[in-house]
């Protein structure tokens, strides 16, 4: 059983230039997928097309077995997707937005500093994200 499946999906922009050209892909259930490729391979606009964020053009796409585009909100209800933006805070330093994170999944506030070290961060202080080179 797969959890995603596209068949022949294809998608062109307006001006007519291909992105997507007949891709089937096979995701089995419970397993850890990802795209890898150069800029312009079409990783993000399968990406967008796959929760319904780009209306399909040509193909068909499968999540949990169900067609997306008859079975849209009941998908979107089990699922959720951040594409191409980093959920971080720009007025607040690397530390804070890690406490946000920590204080969501209710995990040691330990961890904040151990995260910090092993991306190495922990020099970082009080500078805030938007005015750093670490994203």
């Amino acid at each position: 059983m797969y959890c995603i499946e596209t068949q022949d999906l294809s998608y062109r922009f307006s001006k007519g230039q291909t992105v997507l050209n007949r891709i089937n892909l096979q995701v089995p259930t419970g397993s850890i997928f990802g795209f890898l490729g150069p800029n312009g391979a079409g990783k993000t606009t399968t990406l967008r097309l796959l929760p319904g964020l780009l209306k399909k053009q040509e193909g068909s796409i499968s999540i949990f077995n169900k067609d997306l585009v008859k079975n849209r909100i009941d998908i979107l209800c089990k699922t959720g997707s951040l594409i191409e933006s980093p959920s971080l805070y720009g007025h607040l330093s690397a530390a804070e937005n890690l406490k946000i994170q920590q204080m969501m999944y209710q995990c040691s506030p330990l961890r904040i500093k151990e995260v910090l070290e092993i991306v190495g961060l922990s020099h970082t202080g009080r500078k805030k994200q938007r005015n750093s080179r670490w994203v």
